[in-house]
C-alpha cells in the first residue's frame, strides 16, 4: 500500500527541515498558513507564511538553539489532515536535548495550511530553553 499524498508532503517538509533545506520547506507552506505555536515564550497563533517564518527564525535567534536531527517515528494522514510523530534534537551552549513532539497539520491543495505544535514534555522543553 502506498503512502497517502498528505503523509508524503509532511514527510518531505520534515526531511527538508532536518537537512536545513529551507527553500524546500517554505515551498510546502500555504501563503495563508495559520501556525499555532506552543513553544514556551512564543505561544500564539501566527498568520501567513511571512509571520510563520519570522516566528521560526525568532525562536532560534532568541533561544540560541540550533536544530539538529529530526527523527520521524510515523506520519498519519487523511484527505484533510496529517500528523507527524517525531523526535527533534536541539543544541544550545554545547548541550543537546531531544524532545518528542506531535505536530498536526491541515492541508489544502498540497500545501500545509494550518499547524498545531504539541510537545510530549513541555516542561522539559521550557527548562532546556531557559538554560
Amino acid at each position: 500500500m502506498s503512502e497517502h499524498p498528505n503523509a508524503a508532503i509532511l514527510r518531505t517538509a520534515y526531511e527538508a527541515m532536518g537537512t536545513g533545506d529551507m527553500p524546500a520547506f517554505v515551498a510546502l507552506l500555504d501563503d495563508d498558513i495559520i501556525w499555532h505555536e506552543s513553544t514556551p515564550g512564543f505561544v500564539g497563533s501566527y498568520r501567513g507564511r511571512d509571520q510563520t517564518l519570522a516566528l521560526l527564525g525568532t525562536i532560534l535567534q532568541e533561544t540560541g538553539v540550533q536544530m539538529g536531527r529530526v527523527a520521524i517515528h510515523d506520519v498519519l494522514a487523511s484527505d484533510d489532515h496529517a500528523v507527524i510523530l517525531h523526535e527533534t534534537t536541539l543544541t544550545k551552549n554545547g548541550r543537546a536535548y531531544t524532545g518528542q513532539y506531535c505536530d498536526v497539520f491541515h492541508l489544502r491543495n498540497g500545501k500545509l495550511s494550518e499547524h498545531w505544535h504539541l510537545a510530549v514534555d513541555p516542561k522539559a522543553d521550557e527548562e532546556f530553553l531557559k538554560s
